[in-house]
């Protein structure tokens, strides 16, 4: 037995030898790499989630309000024997001196959490319940922007507190916006002193609850009937199966990002190993005839590239998973705290999926022409023909393109991503094809006396099939890294970019009427433009057209959201500055009426004449669309979805809200106003621009990781392009030299025919990505996008470049060899 495993890894290492082979063995690693360390991240979250769904909780069920929650809900679960805890969490500013941030605030009750555990750097303790009355515990970077320290004295709203504890992790954290904003933790009792929740303050509340799972889902089921039965809206129920559902949405969509770079790096080495085993099977040819002629039959050919294949596959998907696993474990260093929860250690199953995809790629891209090997004749010694490798040529692409679709749809995890992918694929290897043969057909009919220019062109005609695979194949791996770095640019930067260097980087709400001449006045002392203060009123969309709407009538998520949350409704008659109307005419007298922002109608799928119900203060105010308005949303000004004439929401309860330009040496200014009007709350948007920058800096540089693996497969494809042809071409030398051609001639020639394969190439990619960039900045990003002119220059830059460079060792070859040197090296 040990002397077979010898003798097997004797063969593979002499199979290894042919160059070709050894390129198939790294395309089909580097795929399986790629795919591996999306899969072994993703089985991770996923089981991260059903393992510690109770911890992200932090209870067994929640239920969350925007408002108050009516005290059945307590008295009912205590009756069911549960445990109960609530927690209040809203924006808010924080001082410790002179330094003021803005803050998420976090009310617990006494016995959150409910499940699991806090880690709070406090006498080296861990903590089963929140902090005690009087004190906070605040996050480490929240300690940090006060530079304060434990032991410190921190304000919130009218009261102080003492800093006892650094709060390092925080179990039922989430994924919103706010959570963005460095957390302060308090004791729920101590809330109604701070005075710090007024009109118009955003808040979630949330009820906690835990015990046997009998009990719980029983209160469930009353919970979801009582909802329904009183007509509550903006509650939501959180269990179990649906924990923390933005913070997995924001997960799978990076999931899903990483796993689309993923698949397009497989796809792109893919054709490597297609090029790389068809070349394989023409080098292999002369062997297997041979074979033949000493009367060896066709099961012993099958049987020794089978063997082959096998041991491929075995070592690939071995190498591949084992670094597939080293790679996750980079991109879990690289996401950082992103991933809120700990991750489990690693199960079988990425492994077995690994070892699938190997086989998978290797029958649908290696096997056929490897296999064709079999029916090789001995007349191929003379002849130096070989049907079986042509006639295989159909099943290459129908085994191929079938296996790509089948690895697309499992490793994208969604059906709309798969078929977006594939159809991309596909659709680019028929047009590129298609494309290459009409520009080699265009090339032929020009007549010229450069005797150079013309042999170029002919033996790219002659031999166009030839011509068109170089092209195609480097067309899809242009095409891939050129998406790729189109999809991973700073759009945040771009955005930026677009901002005037005065633009508002402060927005001050909760600001009651009385108080806006005092803090205009206060503004204008320290040197900041006379603000504008805009009207806010909080509304419930109930109804549209008459009838009575629920996020459940809606399919999207983000329809469902914003039916189930409250709106911040407007009004005047001014139509605000960088505001346009795209359809209808603008608000005119008192009569009821409403001018909707473009995409909320959209969402809503919502036009003009449509009657919209929203309920106010226990008031329902009925309008008709008769304006659509598109928003600057890069000016940094106020913006209202929904703005309605004076005389519909001028009695309506309200709080005012306004922006404006603070000047870096006026840091001083958030502490002064936080201390002469708390009930104020001061968003710094460049603090939170910052916050979001580091987020995509995490992602981009996951992403920048993966897009490395791309740019080895490409490589690896442009080179099993060029030496696609490498016998062809060591004919033509032969030829050349036979009838004195010099070394200046060869080396044009050369250059000729990788310039058209990178130009065509090139051009093709730029297009295919240019307009796949488009259709993502309009249809997915919401942005103006494009990119044709960058992504065209591009993609003929890579090509051309990338052509000569992977040509330029392999002309020199040919320059130097002499006419009988080119003949042995052709056959």
């Amino acid at each position: 037995m040990k002397q077979s495993f010898v003798s097997f890894l004797r063969g593979l290492k002499q199979e290894l030898r042919s160059h070709e082979l050894a390129w198939l063995f790294v395309a089909l690693t580097l795929s399986v790499t790629a795919l591996a360390s999306v899969s072994f991240l993703a089985d991770r979250m996923q089981r991260a989630f059903q393992f510690d769904a109770r911890q992200l909780l932090a209870s067994d069920v929640l239920i969350a309000s925007d408002q108050p929650l009516p005290e059945r809900f307590m008295v009912e679960a205590r009756n069911s024997g549960l445990q109960v805890a609530q927690t209040i969490v809203f924006p808010s500013m924080a001082t410790v001196g002179t330094h003021s941030k803005l803050a998420s605030l976090k009310a617990v009750s006494p016995l959150y959490p409910l499940r699991g555990a806090l880690q709070v750097q406090s006498n080296n303790s861990t903590f089963n319940s929140g902090p005690p009355p009087g004190s906070v515990w605040i996050d480490p970077v929240m300690l940090a922007s006060l530079q304060a320290k434990l032991g410190d004295q921190l304000n919130l709203g009218q009261k102080t507190f003492l800093i006892a504890g650094v709060l390092e992790r925080e179990i039922d954290r989430g994924a919103g916006f706010m959570n963005f904003a460095p957390r302060v933790m308090m004791a729920l009792e101590d809330l109604p002193a701070t005075g710090l929740i007024g009109l118009g303050s955003r808040v979630t509340y949330r009820l906690l609850l835990a015990g046997p799972d009998e009990q719980v889902q029983s209160y469930e089921k009353w919970a979801k009937g009582y909802i329904d039965s009183e007509g509550l809206r903006g509650l939501r129920i959180e269990t179990l199966e649906n924990a923390q559902p933005v913070m997995r949405k924001t997960l799978e969509r990076a999931e899903r990002f990483l796993s689309l770079i993923a698949v397009l790096t497989a796809m792109v080495a893919a054709v490597a190993i297609a090029l790389s085993a068809r070349r394989y099977a023409l080098k292999q040819a002369d062997g297997c005839a041979v074979l033949k002629c000493f009367g060896a039959t066709a099961a012993i050919i099958l049987k020794k590239q089978i063997t082959t294949i096998l041991s491929l596959g075995i070592l690939a998907a071995a190498l591949g998973s084992a670094l597939g696993y080293l790679v996750q474990l980079v991109l879990t260093f690289l996401l950082g705290n992103l991933i809120l929860t700990n991750l489990p250690s690693v199960s079988i199953w990425p492994i077995v999926w690994s070892s699938l995809f190997a086989w998978f790629l290797l029958i649908g891209f290696a096997g056929p022409p490897l296999f064709a090997l079999v029916k090789v004749s001995p007349i191929r010694l003379i002849r130096k023909e070989f049907e079986g490798i042509n006639s295989s040529s159909i099943w290459v692409a129908i085994f191929g393109l079938g296996t790509a679709a089948m690895l697309i749809a499992l490793a994208a995890r969604d059906w709309k991503l798969a078929f977006w992918a594939g159809l991309s694929f596909g659709g680019a290897l028929i047009v590129f094809a298609g494309c290459a043969w009409l520009v080699l057909k265009l090339l032929s009919k020009i007549a010229t006396q450069n005797f150079a220019i013309r042999f170029a062109i002919t033996a790219q005609s002659r031999r166009s099939g030839y011509a068109v695979m170089q092209i195609t194949s480097l067309g899809i791996a242009l095409m891939a890294l050129l998406m790729i770095l189109l999809l991973r640019q700073d759009l945040l930067s771009t955005w930026q970019g677009n901002i005037p260097a005065d633009a508002p980087n402060r927005f001050m709400i909760n600001v009651q009427g009385q108080q806006k001449a005092d803090i205009t006045q206060s503004l204008v002392n320290a040197g900041v433009p006379t603000p504008e203060f805009y009207p806010m009123v909080r509304g419930r969309l109930v109804a549209m057209n008459e009838r009575d709407i629920s996020p459940n009538d809606f399919v999207e998520d983000n329809a469902k959201r914003l039916v189930g949350r409250e709106f911040n409704l407007s009004y005047t008659d001014q139509l605000p500055p960088g505001n346009r109307i795209t359809d209808g005419k603008w608000i005119a007298g008192d009569t009821p009426q409403i001018s909707l922002e473009t995409g909320l109608a959209k969402t809503l799928k919502l036009k003009l004449g449509d009657q919209l119900t929203f309920e106010v203060a226990g008031e329902k105010i009925t309008a008709p669309i008769t304006s659509l308005r598109k928003l600057d949303w890069g000016s940094m000004r106020v913006n209202f979805f929904v703005i309605m004439p004076p005389a519909q929401l001028s009695s309506s309860p309200q709080s005012w809200i306004t922006s404006y330009y603070q000047a870096p040496n006026q840091e001083a200014l958030d502490y002064q106003m936080s201390q002469a009007y708390p009930n104020l709350t001061v968003v710094d948007v460049s603090a939170s621009l910052k916050q979001i920058q580091d987020v995509l800096n995490k992602l981009s540089a996951a992403l920048g990781l993966l897009f490395a693996f791309t740019i080895a497969a490409a490589v690896l494809v442009l080179m099993a392009a060029i030496s696609a042809t490498q016998d062809e071409r060591f004919r033509n030398a032969a030829l050349l030299k036979a009838i004195g051609a010099s070394r200046k001639t060869l080396a044009n020639i050369a250059r000729l025919e990788l310039l058209v394969i990178g130009l065509v190439a090139g051009t093709l990619a730029g297009l295919a990505a240019g307009m796949a960039a488009w259709a993502l900045g309009r249809y997915v990003m919401e942005i103006e996008f494009n990119a044709f002119g960058q992504a065209l220059f591009m993609g003929i830059c890579f090509g051309v470049i990338a052509c000569q460079a992977a040509g330029y060792r392999f002309g020199k070859k040919i320059q130097a060899a002499t006419a009988i040197e080119c003949l042995r090296e052709s056959y």
